[in-house]
């Protein structure tokens, strides 16, 4: 998933392909892989886990190219005045590291999907 993520980024225009099926070969191939190995992880029905996984690394990368595309807005000082409406906001922020970001919510998901082939 890394490296998937980290060779869309590498080719920010790619995000713009994210909106259609993806059926080229090596699209396939990627697919064939990750089904593979969902399989031999014990995902009897790989789709769902691979969809999911397939829809985070696409959102991330999608929210990541956007967010730098329009400049990187610095958000705190909006949300730190609007603090009494969006107190979570105002305290946690939206800016972060996109890498650490991703890695821990990748470990979310995959904790959760190991958990629901116990």
């Amino acid at each position: 998933m890394r490296r998937w993520r980290g060779a869309l980024l590498r080719h920010p225009w790619s995000a713009t392909l994210l909106d259609r099926p993806l059926m080229g070969p090596h699209a396939l191939e990627r697919t064939e892989f990750l089904y593979e190995t969902l399989t031999a992880a014990g995902f009897t029905a790989p789709k769902t886990a691979a969809y999911s996984l397939s829809n985070y690394v696409m959102g991330s990368v999608i929210m990541q190219v956007t967010w730098e595309r329009s400049g990187g807005t610095d958000t705190g000082h909006f949300l730190r005045e609007r603090a009494d409406r969006y107190p979570a906001l105002a305290e946690h922020g939206l800016e972060h590291d996109w890498d650490a970001t991703f890695d821990e919510g990748l470990g979310y998901l995959l904790e959760g999907m190991a958990r629901s082939r116990q």
